[in-house]
């Protein structure tokens, strides 16, 4: 047995999102790259439409008695949604939701993509990912998400006490540096959940690739959005649900 130091547990504390002032979401998050944070959470959750001007955005983020408040000032109006004081937890990706056939039937439809699953491509970004988890190999308790472009090549990871934080902050990245997300594929270091699937319909991913299983809820709304899931992904094999 061993005492594990306060330095080697994964970073979860209170992030209040705001825009223009306003309180948007208060999620529990690992206080790193907030900035792609509180981005990839307006488009992945509906506020933001995929194409708005990232430049014309100003952030800041402030510090409060060990929470964090991010601020996003920009013209562009947002898609008010339930009650933005509720608390999203680590774990919960669909806590502001109502009712099971609004959680695949609000979801907007993605463009298909017909090319054929790459197994060694995938598998060498995951390895590349695995390798640059830092937080996930000091503490083991950290999510990974990463995107690859079309080419193949592993474009951005990024790291979370929560996996719809994770794909948040990947989006974040991708929108800020103007990458094509509709030639994208999502990856993840876990299981594929029904928030995963619909996180990347409002950003236009066609793909997403997962370590783990994928849902039952996920898959639904894999079929409805055309969007395709490769799940159980080993060397060349893998459960491939929705678009195949």
């Amino acid at each position: 047995m061993r005492t594990i130091g306060a330095d080697e547990l994964a970073s979860e504390t209170l992030v209040v999102l705001d825009y223009n002032d306003d309180v948007v979401a208060n999620l529990l998050a690992t206080p790193i790259e907030l900035h792609e944070l509180i981005l990839g959470h307006l488009v992945c959750e509906g506020y933001f439409p995929i194409h708005f001007e990232v430049d014309d955005c100003t952030f800041e983020v402030l510090e409060k008695f060990g929470s964090f408040h991010a601020n996003l000032s920009s013209q562009t109006k947002i898609t008010r949604k339930g009650d933005s004081e509720r608390l999203v937890t680590s774990s919960c990706g669909a806590c502001n939701n109502e009712g099971l056939e609004q959680l695949i039937s609000n979801l907007p439809l993605v463009i298909k993509d017909n090319s054929k699953v790459n197994f060694s491509t995938l598998n060498n970004c995951f390895k590349t990912m695995r390798e640059r988890q830092t937080g996930f190999h000091l503490t083991g308790g950290m999510h990974a998400a990463g995107l690859i472009d079309s080419q193949g090549h592993l474009l951005f990871i990024s790291e979370d006490i929560g996996r719809h934080n994770a794909v948040d902050k990947v989006v974040g990245k991708a929108l800020i540096t103007n990458t094509d997300l509709f030639n994208s594929t999502l990856i993840l270091s876990g299981r594929c959940g029904w928030d995963i699937v619909a996180k990347a319909s409002r950003s236009g991913i066609a793909n997403i690739a997962s370590i783990g299983a994928c849902s039952s809820l996920a898959a639904k709304a894999a079929r409805y959005t055309g969007i395709r899931i490769i799940s159980f992904l080993k060397d060349d094999n893998a459960v491939i649900i929705g678009n195949n």
